[in-house]
């Protein structure tokens, strides 16, 4: 999939920018590999012209940093800050080859503009993407400062050296602050593309920085209450907003409005009816929430009125026989293994839709002045809300500005700009600054969900017990069919809705079937995505194909994993540091699980051991301790990838117990904390993390954690109970049904 050359990436990057993004971030291009990581980052030389000279207000060498007289270093974030402490890793990389003091780094999260690239957090993709090219950003920024150091001091640039934000002259011991030289050198040097490359970086050895266990620099200003996030925007002269949502997730159509009762409501400003929403104005939130409810709407409920979550089921079931079905991943000959087979097993897997539920319900803020849309609010991929925005409002990509703002939360929610559009709308409509705020109700009743799967795996062992042949025949809504053509391939796939059924095993005859449904609920991107699905269905059927083979889970696995040794390794390690093998109370057992998520060609090598107590009575399971071990190449900062890894695992316990959302009447029956249930803080388990030592190329840890989750714990049920529960989340009711279906 990494297949871009870098300038043509770069280049649908730009474009994206423009009134059609849908049809230029293409999925290639996010997938632009860390050869190409310019795709994400766009480094513009020269640094600073000839004619600039001493005294210049500020040293901005290109779009990753700005250096300033008093020598601050201030590192430009294009990616988002939902909690995860990717700017403090960023701004880590590009101190490194800087070698700039730490003391005196900052960091800002710019209004987009088109020379940053692609804007986008998600994937696990922000240290992978961007590792190369920040490292070639600092390198080149630092051999700058020393070029002008040594022209200003008449010497070779080769006797002088760059340490802790000076450069030193070796012979003579002379120095230079990095804001001395900004302020009072030219600088002149600059660099050809070739020429960047061409840098030679630091090896892992040399690190100063990266590797560190540095302290987030967001942190302090989110204890005293100083971090703004979306919500904390309040522009002169704001009003507030709500919108007058359909009974229907999808397909409905408004007939009539009246809003006489809502202007009688204190504070009404204004009733916005448009062909994409009505909404009502007001001097406050509460204001506008009493008008909002005062609307009467009368609405046509359309051709999802009806959908449930039995129907959508139903569907998916009688699609899984589609004999059209489309082969998304294919290798050897699948139906001559089986036919030819001493032995074969099928499983059918279901997951329910499930929910983002980030902390900070969507909100956003829009002023539209002069022209100009100035949109305030926390975005994960504000590239691809610039060209919605300027689609929808008729206007060019030049005219809006995303004012990034930091998240509190994202998990994939906020990639989406719908609460943008509306607010940008209404906005053009009243001219003033307008705030949206959806409640929690609406947040989950709005929300873009992972998609509800049914998977049908089945293989052919040989007498020897060994894998010969895989299948696995994946139905699910495809989110990327409603984002656009450019984010599905020639056969109407979206790959973020496949990952993880491309496993790693060595198995010679593999095929994964793929049949996108569209159901009238619509499907987006959450925290972990595909692999959260796929990778259950893969190492759940692994674990019965070992207890049909004879064989110890562990070994069985290790048996297949030839070709992939680092996922040997942690493997290894998680089960060596949970313990595996060892005597447990009764009805409490071991799980194991492996990934290679988030993608095939980019993997973090994850292992995971739950230990899980199952009461037979109730059906209720309990997460006692979860031993993971992970391998992700190079670690930026340590604490906060220990971090991310907890966080994750942490997620995917949430999702593997509890979160289910069900369908009824066209819309999801959940509405809040009380009926969609998270883990609780009583409920966490001990969560133990293993990174292994490593100077491999880094990849990302945000999600893969959770990937091993589910999988392993219903391994841990069977291995407590002998019971096989198929379905997630793992419900005591489905748990009770696993074990009168044992007896």
């Amino acid at each position: 999939m990494r297949d871009l050359p870098e300038n043509q990436a770069c280049d649908q990057a730009r474009r994206a920018g423009g009134a059609v993004v849908s049809r230029r971030v293409t999925r290639r291009a996010f997938l632009a590999s860390a050869a190409a990581a310019g795709a994400a980052l766009t480094i513009r030389f020269p640094l600073v012209g000839p004619g600039e000279a001493a005294g210049a207000a500020a040293y901005d060498p290109n779009a990753t940093l700005t250096i300033t007289p008093d020598g601050l270093v201030t590192v430009h974030i294009t990616k988002a800050e939902m909690g995860q402490g990717v700017g403090t890793a960023l701004a880590q990389i590009v101190a490194e080859e800087l070698e700039a003091d730490w003391k005196d780094v900052r960091v800002d999260y710019p209004i987009n503009d088109p020379k940053y690239g692609l804007m986008l957090t998600g994937g696990s993709w922000s240290v992978n993407w961007t590792f190369d090219a920040l490292s070639r950003a600092g390198a080149a920024a630092r051999l700058a400062l020393i070029d002008a150091a040594a022209k200003s001091w008449d010497v070779s640039p080769a006797d002088c050296v760059a340490e802790r934000g000076m450069i030193r002259h070796m012979p003579t011991g002379r120095s230079l602050r990095y804001g001395e030289i900004v302020a009072k050198v030219p600088i002149t040097k600059t660099f050809t593309e070739d020429e960047l490359k061409q840098i030679t970086l630091k090896k892992p050895a040399d690190y100063r920085v990266v590797g560190q266990w540095i302290p987030r620099l967001d942190i302090p200003d989110k204890v005293t209450g100083k971090a703004k996030f979306g919500m904390d925007t309040f522009l002169p002269n704001m009003v507030y907003a709500k919108v007058a949502y359909p009974p229907v997730r999808e397909g409905a159509t408004r007939t009539a409005v009246d809003d006489s009762g809502a202007k009688r409501v204190k504070g009404y400003v204004a009733t916005v009816t448009l062909p994409q929403l009505v909404a009502v104005v007001a001097t406050s939130y509460e204001a506008a929430v009493k008008a909002r409810d005062a609307l009467k709407v009368t609405w046509d409920a359309g051709p999802n009125a009806n959908v449930s979550t039995d129907s959508i089921f139903a569907k998916f079931t009688q699609a899984k026989d589609d004999p059209n079905a489309a082969a998304w991943h294919e290798q050897g000959d699948v139906k001559a293994a089986m036919s030819g087979a001493a032995r074969r097993h099928e499983a059918t897997y279901t997951t329910d839709y499930v929910a983002h539920m980030q902390m900070e319900p969507m909100n956003c803020v829009v002023r539209f002045a002069d022209g100009v849309y100035d949109v305030y609010t926390g975005s994960q991929f504000q590239t691809f809300a610039v060209g919605t925005l300027a689609a929808t409002l008729g206007v060019d990509a030049s005219k809006i500005r995303i004012h990034q703002q930091y998240l509190g939360g994202g998990f994939g929610r906020r990639l989406e700009p719908d609460i943008m559009v509306e607010t940008a709308l209404i906005a053009r409509e009243v001219k003033r600054p307008v705030k949206l705020i959806r409640s929690r109700e609406e947040d989950l009743r709005r929300d873009f969900y992972r998609s509800a799967t049914l998977q049908v795996v089945k293989a052919a062992l040989a007498s020897d017990g060994k894998v010969v042949a895989w299948e696995n025949t994946l139905v699910a809504s495809h989110p990327g069919k409603r984002w656009g053509p450019d984010f599905v391939d020639k056969k109407g796939l979206d790959q973020f809705a496949l990952n993880g059924a491309d496993h790693v095993y060595d198995i010679p005859n593999q095929l994964v079937r793929a049949v996108p449904v569209e159901t009238g609920i619509p499907v987006g991107y959450v925290r972990a995505v595909a692999p959260n699905y796929t990778f259950f269905a893969v190492e759940t059927f692994m674990d019965e194909l070992a207890k049909l083979a004879g064989v110890d889970p562990l070994q069985y696995r290790l048996s297949m994993l030839g070709s992939a040794p680092r996922l040997a390794r942690v493997l290894r390690l998680a089960a060596d540091k949970a313990g595996w093998g060892t005597s447990l109370p009764a009805n409490t057992g071991h799980g194991i699980a492996c990934v290679s998520a988030q993608e095939k060609k980019t993997p973090t090598w994850t292992a995971s051991v739950v230990q899980a107590r199952v009461d037979p009575a109730s059906g209720k399971v309990r997460v006692e301790k979860i031993v993971c071990a992970v391998d992700c190449g190079i670690v930026v900062n340590p604490d906060g990838a220990r971090s991310q890894i907890e966080g994750s695992i942490l997620f995917g316990v949430s999702n593997a117990l509890k979160e289910r959302g069900t369908v009824a009447n066209g819309a999801l029956v959940q509405s809040n904390f009380h009926d969609y249930q998270v883990l609780r803080m009583d409920e966490v388990p001990d969560v133990e993390v293993h990174i292994v030592a490593s100077t491999e190329y880094p990849t990302g840890l945000g999600e893969p954690g959770t990937t091993t989750v589910a999988p392993a714990l219903s391994n841990a049920i069977f291995a407590a109970t002998g019971a096989r529960v198929r379905q997630v989340p793992l419900l005591p009711d489905r748990v009770l049904a696993a074990l009168r279906a044992r007896a």
